[in-house]
């Protein structure tokens, strides 16, 4: 059972990494107004772990898409807003998940605010200068569009991933 789970983190964890790869490639045509902007399709995965694995597992899969991403974009500031981001993300979206009522959508909408909160706090740090959170408003735009587009994916993705993930994990064969 330990090296079934292993390996289904280990492809949730390699899609993510897929889905950042794909996403550095996509040009965002609104850089002029909204820089750095950008569609969170790793952030798919988190949510769909989120639902499908839990707080626990999704934090392994974040952690280990964060170094290996991470190492991939350069810069150890990389590393820093996804950590901030991430971090702050997955925290607020397991709190939204428990609210009663609250769709995935919502849920996804809720961290796709933190992330943005998140990186703006790392950002204010390194540049020692709280100024930057005035750019939040700018980025609460896109956190509605993104979080809507990573919700209506992964409220697509849920039900068959969980049932991917319930016939490997529960099945006696062995790989």
């Amino acid at each position: 059972m330990k090296t079934k789970k292993m390996t289904f983190l280990g492809l949730m964890v390699g899609y993510s990494l897929i889905l950042y790869i794909i996403e550095s490639y996509i040009p965002n045509p609104l850089i002029a107004i909204f820089p750095g902007a950008k569609l969170g399709l790793a952030n798919i995965i988190t949510l769909i772990s989120l639902v499908v694995l839990g707080v626990k597992d999704t934090l392994t899969i974040l952690t280990v898409r964060i170094i290996l991403s991470s190492i991939f974009a350069g810069p150890i500031s990389y590393l820093l807003f996804s950590i901030g981001g991430g971090y702050l993300s997955l925290i607020l979206m397991y709190i939204a998940s428990k609210v009663k009522g609250l769709s995935l959508i919502g849920v996804s909408i809720t961290g796709a605010i933190g992330h943005n909160i998140g990186q703006l706090l790392v950002a204010s740090v390194i540049i020692e200068n709280l100024m930057i959170v005035s750019y939040l408003p700018f980025m609460l735009i896109t956190s509605l569009l993104t979080g809507l587009f990573v919700g209506l994916v992964s409220k697509y993705c849920c039900p068959r991933v969980k049932k991917f993930s319930k016939e490997l994990l529960t099945k006696n064969n062995n790989f």
